[in-house]
């Protein structure tokens, strides 16, 4: 017999067994951290059920309510120097739980969306280009349904020029992938061009890399739609430095494109290199522009609504007289760093366009606590209660604000998964989303962890949203097995003790069964 002081304080006799013995339990939160903050690899998140190393978020919160929603973002290395443990789309809580872990690989641009009436999940996949034609994609774009089954995947061939005559199998940039309201998707492209580059001080035989918008059908790939900068948008609206650039092997990047949605028929096109953003019929003319610094269609822009080297252009509560766009304002490139930190923007513009109606400023979102100087990438998210979800690109810097306008607080939540400058993710947001895979939940079985003769479980369901528990099987083999209870789900792996040496775990949504385990057996 033994001793145990009760609640109440009572001092109640137990028997040794009733203590060593092997109970069920409510199940635990199971996983290690690899690596330190400090070191070459940022801190990674290691199970025993599932092979995946999504990094250990460090979060700071205020504690007030934030907005619903999953994580989604893609970390990988900034630099070509090993930062991250493993490159790969993820969905994590808000509290750094692993909830999907896509598949490795150099990926951007994930996110739920809709697709004929149903949810997916889209992303780019391909290669990120260095060198003379640095800051380019060349991939395709998959289509995940609700239980991570690929629907599509579009390969386009648009028949690119690519510098020193490469060749890639899919030729869909990264900055964009955009699924439409009319089920069709968005994708820039980075095309090596002759062009005449006396105006801005280049050769007048020089090379360029001309920005296409392409609209494409998934199902059968076939473009809908094609639209050039070069011939709506000239050379000398570009605000960034030639450098030494214009030839065939290192043309100039005079537009850079990095954002395409669809308003209406029309299509609002963003350029960090002109530091504007432009309304694009479906007949491919501009219908407006609206640049960072002059305002140009729009009349002169305030201060706090000044924009450029701008990310992720988005339209809001477009009506005939009114559109509010929202930016991730970089404000930032070697020239401007230290002038303002990168912010969330969002400007209401007066339609048609008139000079005599600037521009007001919605919302300007930073945190004062914690300025960044973000030179590259980026996205702002208005979530449905009106928070405001930042990306900070390539500063591995998450945040969630409330609304702010006129003056911006710190924010309510921040997330770090990387060392500034060697860690990014192009865009992040915050999302709904509901998934049951197609795939069977995993379990692993170890024996005599706490020296107690007992083994423990480890049970895992890569990318499951709805699991609220497991219903525990046991047995002496994997033939003949009984239920012995239920443990919650705790987090992405759950850990518990079982009596016998092979177990099976049977996913639960609420009271509904969905799935079975594999059957592990100790070895």
């Amino acid at each position: 017999m033994t001793q145990i002081r009760s609640l109440a304080g009572l001092i109640l006799l137990l028997p040794i067994s009733s203590i060593t013995a092997c109970e069920l339990g409510l199940g635990e939160e199971s996983h290690t951290v690899g690596g330190n903050k400090s070191g070459p690899v940022w801190n990674w998140q290691i199970y025993q059920s599932a092979p995946y190393n999504p990094p250990e978020l460090d979060i700071n919160s205020n504690g007030e309510p934030l907005s619903e929603g999953l994580l989604l973002f893609t970390p990988s290395n900034f630099r070509p120097i090993n930062s991250v443990k493993e490159s790969a789309p993820l969905i994590m809580t808000d509290q750094g739980q692993l909830v999907w872990n896509g598949p490795s690989g150099n990926m951007t641009n994930l996110r739920a969306t809709m697709y004929q009436g149903s949810p997916v999940l889209t992303y780019w996949s391909g290669v990120s280009t260095e060198g003379g034609n640095v800051g380019h994609g060349y991939g395709s774009v998959t289509f995940l349904d609700t239980s991570y089954k690929e629907i599509i995947t579009l390969c386009p061939k648009l028949g690119l020029v690519v510098p020193e005559g490469k060749e890639y199998p899919c030729e869909a940039d990264f900055h964009e992938s955009f699924v439409t309201d009319r089920n069709t998707l968005l994708v820039s492209a980075y095309n090596a061009t002759p062009a005449d580059l006396s105006v801005i001080g280049g050769p007048r035989q020089g090379w360029i890399f001309d920005c296409l918008v392409f609209e494409i059908d998934p199902k059968s790939q076939e473009i809908l739609f094609r639209w050039s900068a070069i011939e709506h948008v000239p050379i000398s609206q570009t605000k960034y430095p030639l450098q030494g650039s214009g030839n065939k092997t290192v043309p100039f990047d005079y537009f850079h494109i990095n954002s395409i949605v669809n308003v209406g028929n029309s299509f609002l096109v963003n350029s960090r290199h002109t530091w504007s953003t432009y309304l694009v019929s479906a007949k491919g003319e501009i219908q407006w522009t609206l640049q960072g610094y002059t305002g140009s269609d729009f009349g002169s822009l305030p201060d706090e609504g000044r924009f450029k080297w701008q990310h992720h252009a988005i339209a809001r509560n477009v009506t005939e007289s009114s559109i509010s766009i929202s930016y991730f304002n970089n404000f930032a490139s070697a020239p401007d760093n230290g002038s303002r930190p990168s912010h969330g923007l969002e400007l209401q513009l007066s339609l048609p366009p008139d000079k005599s109606r600037s521009p007001q400023v919605v919302q300007y979102l930073f945190d004062p606590t914690e300025p960044i100087y973000d030179e590259s990438q980026g996205s702002m998210q208005i979530l449905g209660n009106r928070h405001v979800f930042l990306d900070f690109g390539q500063i591995p810097i998450m945040k969630e604000f409330s609304p702010g306008y006129p003056s911006s607080s710190a924010a309510r939540w921040t997330a770090r998964f990387g060392q500034d400058n060697r860690v990014q993710s192009y865009r992040g947001f915050k999302q709904q989303w509901h998934a049951t895979p197609y795939y069977r939940p995993s379990l692993v079985v170890k024996q005599n962890e706490t020296a107690n003769g007992c083994a423990t479980g480890y049970v895992s369901w890569n990318g499951a949203t709805d699991v609220t528990a497991w219903e525990i099987w046991e047995g002496s083999n994997q033939k003949h097995l009984s239920k012995t209870g239920r443990i919650y789900r705790r987090g992405f792996e759950t850990k518990f003790s079982i009596k016998k040496t092979c177990a099976q775990a049977v996913a639960l949504e609420c009271e509904k069964v969905v799935r079975k385990s594999n059957v592990a057996c100790a070895s």
